[in-house]
């Protein structure tokens, strides 16, 4: 049982020392052809508006219709997208949630279906204000 643990320790060991010291994460652009616009599928331009966080969106009221986010990254209501964890960007109004920054925000049941995300699913979404 020794030699097993021993040989374990060696192994692992050297699986470690393989992994380059400059590993860095790989970020993508956004595929524009990947790209919602209300539903319409056109590209949104890139590089435009303001970059105002990162969150994590659950449903929101299914009975409030329409393309929004309630959010606490922004403080006035005004137009803007979100970027999904699936690379689909879309058009929609960012509404101020009153909440901390950090307390997630909640995603209308129309935007979700335009990103193709399941309603029972928690993405973080990136989220850019076109005001």
């Amino acid at each position: 049982m020794k030699h097993v643990i021993a040989l374990f320790c060696l192994v692992s060991l050297g699986a470690c020392a393989t992994v380059p010291d400059d590993v860095s994460p790989q970020i993508a652009a956004v595929d524009p052809s990947a790209t919602v616009e209300g539903g319409t599928g056109a590209a949104l331009p890139q590089g435009d508006g303001r970059f105002m966080g990162f969150s994590v969106a659950s449903l929101g009221d299914a009975a409030d219709p329409g393309l929004w986010i309630e959010t606490p990254l922004v403080s006035t209501e005004q137009p803007g997208r979100v970027i999904s964890e699936n690379g689909l960007q879309l058009l929609l109004t960012l509404r101020p949630s009153g909440g901390a920054r950090n307390s997630g925000s909640r995603m209308s049941l129309q935007a979700f279906q335009e990103l193709g995300i399941p309603l029972t699913a928690l993405p973080t979404v990136t989220v850019i204000s076109d005001a």
